[in-house]
């Protein structure tokens, strides 16, 4: 009762006001309505007004255009005194059309019959003046009558030149559908020298077409919008407009634009607010519910989103490593045996970093929103698909079945294999996977991660393309790869760590040089292969050190050799470090070589691509005096372009292909092209791995002319070198 008691004096209080409000709010908008609509008019009224006077200033300026050429004494010579066709096309024809736009200009005789007719800036025939003949005959008798109520031209007493007016007409015409501005000018002197020869001269009839040209250019000048000509009746009321009429007052056409309406801009920008105030009069309340509710809206959603971007991947769209912890955690804690068990696939892309050095980093990015689409449609029955980082997924499958986990890993492989054609071309890649399958409750997430993280590098140490199933075993073994790398890390600056040398020899066997080839002796494990040992430096980010004391040690070792080439092999990850070429340069300074006795290897891969460091240090070494060799020549992505831009010195044929001799004629055809190739653009090849006579012979054969391998000698200890050198250089020279 006492909440009905106090809500009546409410209703009696705010009843009439918000009722008084209305009224006063409705009296305003008509009253707002009105005003706008004399403010558009009053606008309106004033760019017609505009238009028609710059019509009038066009019309003109387009007469002094044709005065200017045709009131002269040149004029009079050529078109009166005697008729010049010829100055007739470069001074009227043609200059009207080039320079003004006109695209009709005829000469009538005193006669008034047409002598010269101009089509675009082209002679024509003089029937092509019959469809303006109309147009102009209504000029003519204007233009005749001031003529003869002008003085008789000549020169004034004590002058060199005349005054006369200009005697001209104009007109809009409508010909053939389309409107024109049609002008006569009648001919006349400026000094005097040359003076009609009748009581009648010629007039130049000259049309401009009031079409697309003229109206942009027109348009642009007084800043009109849409302007566009129409016939009378297709204007509409809302246009600005502009009626063309011909002589008789008869309109024959219209212009019409889009008018500025100020007052609907003003109706605009007050619409809002008077929306607002009458919301806010007639439904406050329910104007505060709303907006609570739509600020509500706007968090809730603005928490969706920013949830959705701190546990997705911007890249690939896909669940990003928290999210995948999380969904990871859910998913191993159901999993209390057998029935319940979990499968963890680590997906790894092969080759990826070959695209992105090769190809960029927009193209490995487009390859990676490829691979992340595949990912999701080979794994339509997997519990999550998400981006670990770099070029790594994981797969989440909830199975109890392992060999569900094992088909839907090489389902993964079959897709990711596929070809992506995108702007980049074509990209073929594949993946590595290694696969957890947790059956046993208790597994924390890292650790799940870490057994699949442990059977891919199984899968990729295999030779890629494979599921490897995470077993005890495997733990052991990356354990190893890790021991090794921290072992690899204290070895690099010790006497560990030696240099032998290869030599390599001419076709008469006579010694041409030496490949610098690293040694590692370990204390404790002995002699560890380069295979080994320099992949793990790659990846560990410790080759720039072990590289720098590979260069150290040569060029102390070698620098007194003379008549030989030292080849010193070089990571594709040392290319393309910032200053790599200036710190050679220092190491061999100190060491007090001359870089004109060394060559610097690299493989193909290291120089595809466009990365401005690799462009940089090669070209530095090449202006020092180092001569660069492709090494492996033929197994990867090898191109002219290649061979060209970084003007490659020497050529080494990859050992495969040496082995491959005599076991079918593909690999002599394919050693003689490279042989011819090599010849062709003046470089010297070198055959890898030679180990018997036979494929001694068949090298020979194919033209090949440097040679390297265990049949020639093997690599030795430079103290061997420095006491077998002076020898083998005396046998050489004889």
């Amino acid at each position: 009762m006492n909440a009905d008691y106090e809500a009546k004096p409410r209703s009696w209080l705010f009843g009439p006001m918000a009722g008084l409000a209305a009224g006063a709010l409705g009296l305003l908008v008509l009253l707002s309505v009105f005003l706008i609509q004399r403010f558009d008019r009053a606008a309106t009224e004033r760019e017609e007004h505009m238009v028609e006077n710059g019509l009038a200033v066009v019309i003109a300026e387009l007469n002094r255009v044709v005065a200017t050429q045709v009131e002269w004494d040149g004029a009079v010579a050529n078109l009166d005194n005697r008729f010049d066709p010829n100055w007739a096309d470069f001074n009227i024809g043609n200059y009207l059309h080039v320079f003004h736009g006109f695209s009709h200009a005829y000469v009538l005789g005193p006669d008034d019959r047409v002598v010269y007719a101009s089509t675009h800036g082209e002679r024509a025939a003089l029937t092509d003046y019959i469809p303006f003949r109309a147009a102009a005959e209504s000029l003519l008798p204007e233009v005749r009558a001031q003529e003869r109520a002008r003085p008789k031209p000549g020169k004034r007493p004590g002058k060199n030149n005349i005054v006369i007016p200009s005697i001209q007409a104009n007109r809009i015409a409508l010909i053939g559908g389309q409107p024109y501005m049609v002008s006569a000018t009648l001919v006349q002197p400026d000094f005097g020298e040359h003076l009609p020869k009748q009581a009648r001269a010629p007039i130049v009839i000259a049309a401009k077409p009031i079409d697309h040209a003229m109206l942009k250019a027109f348009a642009d000048r007084y800043l009109l919008e849409d302007l566009v000509v129409r016939s009378p009746e297709a204007v509409a009321s809302a246009d600005g407009q502009l009626l063309l009429a011909n002589r008789a007052g008869i309109p024959i056409a219209a212009l019409t634009w889009t008018p500025r309406r100020p007052g609907t801009m003003l109706l605009v920008q007050l619409a809002a607010p008077l929306f607002l105030l009458l919301a806010l009069l007639a439904a406050l309340a329910w104007r505060v519910i709303q907006r609570g509710s739509a600020i509500a809206t706007d968090l809730i959603a603005s928490e969706a989103r920013a949830k959705h971007a701190a546990f997705h991947d911007s890249l690939t769209r896909l669940p990003n490593r928290a999210y995948l912890f999380e969904r990871l955690g859910q998913s191993l804690r159901r999993v209390e045996g057998p029935e319940t068990a979990l499968a963890v696939l680590c997906v790894d892309l092969d080759r990826f970093k070959e695209v992105n050095d090769t190809l960029g980093h927009n193209a490995g990015d487009a390859l990676l929103e490829a691979m992340a689409e595949r990912l999701r449609q080979a794994c339509s029955e997997a519990t999550c698909v998400a981006r670990l980082g770099g070029d790594e997924f994981v797969v989440l499958l909830e199975t109890s079945d392992e060999a569900a986990a094992l088909v839907l890993g090489r389902r993964i492989i079959r897709a990711v294999s596929e070809r992506v054609v995108s702007e980049y071309g074509k990209i073929e890649v594949a993946c590595s996977i290694g696969l957890a399958f947790i059956e046993e409750p208790g597994v924390e997430p890292s650790e799940a991660l870490r057994w699949a993280d442990v059977a891919l590098y199984r899968s990729k140490e295999s030779g890629g393309r494979r599921v490897s199933r995470f077993s005890p075993d495997m733990d052991q073994a990356l354990r190893h790869r890790l021991q090794l790398e921290v072992e690899l890390r204290e070895a690099i600056g010790t006497d560990q760590f030696g240099m032998v040398y290869q030599p390599h020899f001419d076709r008469r066997r006579n010694l041409k040089g030496y490949e610098a080839l690293l040694r590692w002796n370990h204390p404790t494990r002995g002699a560890i292969s380069p295979s080994v040992f320099v992949p793990l430096a790659e990846d560990s980010g410790l080759i720039l050190a072990l590289g720098e004391q590979v260069l150290r040690q040569v060029f102390e070792e070698t620098r007194d050799w003379r008549g030989v080439t030292v080849a010193v092999n070089v990571s594709a990850v040392q290319l393309r470090a910032r200053g790599f070429a200036a710190q050679v340069m220092r190491i061999m300074a100190a060491a007090g070589a001359n870089p004109r006795g060394y060559e610097i290897e690299v493989t193909e891969t290291a120089l595809l691509g466009d990365d401005q460091e690799t462009v940089n240090n090669i070209d530095a070494l090449k202006r020092m005096g180092f001569a660069i060799a492709l090494d492996d020549f033929g197994t990867g992505f090898s191109s002219l372009n290649v061979l060209q831009r970084f003007s490659v010195d020497k050529i080494k044929i990859d050992c495969s292909f040496v082995a491959a001799l005599g076991a079918g004629r593909g690999s002599e055809a394919l050693i003689e092209a490279i042989v011819n190739l090599a010849r062709g653009l003046d470089m010297v090849v070198v055959a890898e791995g030679v180990e018997t006579e036979a494929q001694w012979d068949h090298l020979v054969k194919a033209g090949c002319r440097q040679f390297q391998g265990h049949l020639l000698g093997r690599p030795q200890p430079v103290s061997t070198i420095n006491r077998a050198l002076p020898d083998q250089r005396r046998a050489s020279a004889a």
